[in-house]
């Protein structure tokens, strides 16, 4: 989840920009808050809401610039437009703008769902809402609306890398990389940089004593070993280069490589396929980290890559299921939303693509990290219903072997607080600013009507 600050104008133009996405149906109005009189009013237009704002902005003279606009952007379609809506509401309230007048208005004009926020930097006093750092406490503040506090989702990475049994640094490093931390070595420690800034600190030395206890676990390198020749057999191999995404275009910073096949690993077992190259060449190696059972092997010491990706046979693209997409919190979002803002069971099951599993009498959602009890989420008599509907239909169980559940991790939830760290992904949506720059010299014709 992503906040940005976007830029400032004395017009409020922020305003015609995102009313001209609801009239040309990319975008819908979702909120409407402290307009006053214009509250009441079922259909309003643009220079009414510009004119409402600039009169309140008004009561400050000193301040030039008191538009504060800002959008919150979500990967994908990972959020429904309701749900960033709420988000965006929260965030509003502890940015300070909750008490000003302010729109919401989401967007759906690209390939991320977002939505925007137009208000007045100057509040109902006539003093100017304090923008001190607020680049920093915009994303802050939406870290601590999806419950992620920095440090100690650092403090958890670095215990989860001391649960991990691995023989090199750099798989340690690869580790937390894996997490979305940027790392540098600094006064014999390891810094992991996160939101701009170091949200914690690792001896080496303790990474080197680690390396000392290593010993190949066999017995499950052999069973990777007979999943991968399997596996590769049917699913496809091939790496395909990811590269670092720009605006208007792709830049030459490769940030490595997914195949269809590492696809289904992560999916299905929660093995994740890391393939190690250069200048988007193919890979020389790859690395396997095995979540179900903490271990980060060299792929040289279960498969040779030669045979993995030359491996024969039929093999088909893995269509990932879209419950496979939903991080954890995502999940818990989703499964409430199914249940209270839906008329049945099975329309908010269906609508949020939601799937389970099922083992020793307990229900699990599934998620993009593993799965989680659904106990973890739901209340007791949301339970019996979910139970009731699931021994009716079976439609959302996904038919796995016993065997092969069982190589899935198993996440909890705990105080309302996620034991597996979330990994977040920052939705690199196209410049939003940068299309408001383009339309900025049109001159709109008309007052047309916004429709709540």
């Amino acid at each position: 989840m992503r906040a940005k600050i976007l830029s400032s104008t004395s017009s409020f133009k922020g305003v015609t920009y995102n009313t001209n996405k609801t009239q040309n149906e990319k975008g819908e109005l979702m909120r409407l808050r402290n307009f006053g009189y214009l509250q009441d009013t079922k259909e309003i237009g643009p220079n009414e809401v510009k004119n409402f704002l600039i009169a309140h902005s008004n009561r400050n003279s000193i301040v030039r610039d008191k538009q504060f606009h800002a959008m919150i952007s979500c990967k994908e379609r990972e959020y429904t437009k309701e749900e960033l809506t709420d988000i965006a509401h929260e965030w509003v309230d502890k940015m300070g703008y909750g008490q000003n007048p302010f729109l919401i208005v989401f967007h759906k004009d690209t390939a991320n769902n977002h939505v925007h926020i137009v208000s007045s930097r100057i509040d109902k006093e006539g003093k100017k809402i304090n923008d001190s750092f607020e680049k920093i406490r915009a994303q802050e503040a939406i870290n601590e609306i999806m419950r992620l506090n920095p440090k100690q989702e650092a403090k958890k990475a670095t215990d989860a890398l001391q649960e991990f049994s691995f023989s090199t640094k750099a798989q340690g490093k690869l580790l937390l990389e894996n997490l979305g931390y940027k790392l540098k070595e600094k006064d014999q420690q390891l810094e992991l940089i996160k939101y701009g800034s170091v949200q914690g600190r690792i001896p080496i030395s303790e990474i080197n004593q680690k390396l000392q206890f290593y010993e190949l676990d066999k017995t499950r390198a052999n069973q990777l070993k007979a999943i991968l020749d399997k596996y590769s057999k049917i699913y496809k191999t091939d790496p395909i280069p990811l590269f670092e995404p720009k605006h208007g275009g792709v830049s030459d910073k490769l940030l490595g490589y997914r195949s269809d096949l590492g696809d289904f690993l992560s999916a299905k077992f929660g093995v994740q396929l890391i393939f190690h190259g250069k200048d988007a060449k193919t890979p020389y190696g790859y690395s396997l980290i095995d979540n179900a059972n903490n271990i980060v092997f060299k792929g040289s010491e279960v498969f040779p890559i030669k045979r993995l990706l030359e491996a024969e046979g039929k093999q088909q693209a893995y269509q990932t299921d879209k419950s496979n997409t939903i991080d954890l919190i995502g999940g818990k979002v989703k499964l409430r939303s199914a249940f209270n803002d839906f008329s049945t069971i099975q329309q908010g099951l269906e609508h949020h693509s939601l799937r389970f599993d099922r083992r020793e009498g307990d229900t699990y959602l599934k998620t993009s990290q593993g799965v989680v009890s659904t106990k973890d989420i739901l209340q007791p008599n949301q339970l019996q219903a979910l139970e009731d509907y699931l021994n009716l239909s079976g439609e959302h169980s996904s038919g796995q072997s016993q065997d092969e559940f069982d190589l899935i991790p198993i996440l909890h939830v705990a105080n309302d607080e996620f034991d597996l760290i979330p990994i977040l992904h920052v939705a690199n949506d196209e410049d939003d600013e940068a299309t408001h720059g383009r339309k900025r010299k049109k001159k709109r014709s008309g007052d047309n009507e916004i429709n709540r």
